[in-house]
């Protein structure tokens, strides 16, 4: 049976993610995350349907990624576009530049990535706070602009915005009525404009409540960093933590009905909290991910390179890490070999916008085993499979997927489970997430899906 296949594979007894209490020091909190990991396979479902079962968001390509970089901060290649992709080995096909709101539209450095062969990608930033942002001539301009650019834009307002670090923070209301002006003014002043809401990928508590809704969203982008310790601080060692981990709760909650993107990865190599420099560290890193996206996240549609040597940067308070790649020819090699596939797009794919396509998807996470049975996420069922889900008056939830008009319904019992969601801000207290769990294979069977595996891989079919 396939649950005893399964279950095989899982290991140890109970999880460490089950313990309430916080640990008392980042040693404990280490081990226990990796206690957390020995005991759960790293599994992936995917779910294929028989039919069109997508809308196609802003310039997002049917199937690969867009391959991206930011490189204006990188003084080695004189913030040069060519120099990257020469190095690189590859053309990029789009590249990100940070505006701070109130200043221009960069007109100039437009025209400059449209000459590289790419498509812009800005990163509009209210530094001011939200309360300067109005429906008003500078808005207007700023749109009637990034129309005449005449190429698609990604447009990546506000970011970050579920920290504490940025001025635009703390008001998710205020957040969401300024968003949506915003995407008003560019759907109808400049309709070739993507809208990316991106948020860092932690903490993650708070990352719902400042979402303005998938009407006002065109992508949804996550910015990821691996760093060997948290702060700056010794005492706050990260070195262990996945990139693909760390953007699994974005994915599985949002993928199914928008296009991800990585607005920014960066992954360092040097260090001033040990002085140490491991090349080693940042190949890895970049191998998993870049090597992992096309099977595990098929749904991220754009990545991002973040190449900067904040150590040289005018902010003090975060020369901290070198994430450039390019003055490293070990680091440059593993990302030119990393991004070489064609799945890496290197031009603006011309899709149809809201073209209806079969798209794949897959669910990334914790799957874990009680009393003989496989459970999920109940999210699994609601986000990816769009079932109805209700809780019934017996204790047990009630899924109904709709099939050519014919209702499926599973009804199955849910347990209460508590699953690893990162690190708090003082890098060093373990973040648990409660969970509701259904039973995967009872309900995914009588949903009327097919099932089967190939070791941690799970597939269903509709």
């Amino acid at each position: 049976m396939l649950v005893c296949a399964l279950i095989v594979m899982l290991e140890g007894a109970e999880s460490a993610a089950r313990k309430q209490n916080p640990l008392a020091n980042p040693g404990a909190y280490e081990a226990a995350v990796h206690g957390e990991e020995a005991r759960y396979s790293d599994w992936t479902i995917h779910v294929t349907f028989s039919h069109p079962n997508y809308k196609l968001g802003k310039a997002e390509p049917e199937s690969g990624a867009y391959l991206g970089a930011y490189v204006l901060q990188n003084s080695t290649i004189h913030n040069s576009m060519e120099e990257f992709n020469n190095l690189a080995g590859k053309r990029h096909a789009s590249f990100f530049k940070y505006v701070g709101y109130g200043e221009p539209f960069p007109s100039e450095w437009v025209s400059e990535v449209k000459e590289a062969g790419a498509f812009p990608h800005i990163a509009w930033e209210p530094n001011d706070g939200l309360a300067k942002v109005k429906d008003d001539s500078y808005l207007r301009r700023f749109a009637e602009a990034a129309r005449k650019a005449d190429v698609p834009i990604f447009l990546r307002f506000a970011s970050e915005m579920n920290g504490t670090w940025t001025n635009y923070s703390g008001d998710p209301d205020l957040f969401i009525k300024t968003w949506r002006m915003v995407h008003d003014a560019f759907e109808k002043i400049a309709p070739k404009t993507a809208m990316v809401w991106t948020v860092l990928n932690v903490p993650e508590r708070p990352i719902e409540a400042y979402y303005p809704g998938d009407d006002y969203v065109d992508w949804v982008g996550i910015n990821v960093y691996n760093v060997r310790y948290h702060n700056g601080d010794i005492k706050q060692p990260s070195a262990f933590e996945d990139p693909l981990q760390m953007i699994d709760y974005v994915y599985n909650r949002f993928s199914r009905t928008k296009p991800i993107q990585l607005s920014e990865y960066g992954v360092t190599h040097y260090t001033v909290t040990d002085g140490v420099k491991d090349n080693a560290f940042a190949i890895a890193k970049i191998n998993r991910l870049y090597s992992s996206l096309p099977e595990l996240y098929p749904r991220v549609k754009a990545v991002f390179y973040f190449d900067v040597n904040n150590l040289a940067e005018y902010n003090e308070v975060r020369r901290i890490n070198d994430y450039s790649i390019t003055d490293e020819s070990q680091i440059v090699e593993a990302y030119r070999q990393a991004t070489a596939s064609p799945y890496y797009l290197s031009h603006l794919e011309d899709n149809a916008a809201s073209a209806i396509v079969n798209q794949p998807f897959t669910y990334r996470g914790h799957i874990f085993e009680l009393d003989g049975e496989l459970y999920v996420d109940e999210d699994f069922f609601s986000r990816i499979l769009q079932a109805d889900a209700e809780t019934m008056k017996d204790g047990t939830v009630q899924l109904i997927r709709w099939d050519n008009g014919i209702p499926r319904v599973a009804r199955v019992p849910f347990v209460s489970h508590k699953i690893w969601s990162g690190y708090k801000l003082n890098g060093i207290t373990p973040l648990w997430r409660d969970i509701r769990a259904l039973p995967l294979v009872l309900a995914a069977k009588e949903l009327g899906y097919r099932i089967s595996w190939n070791g941690i891989h799970i597939y269903l079919e509709e």
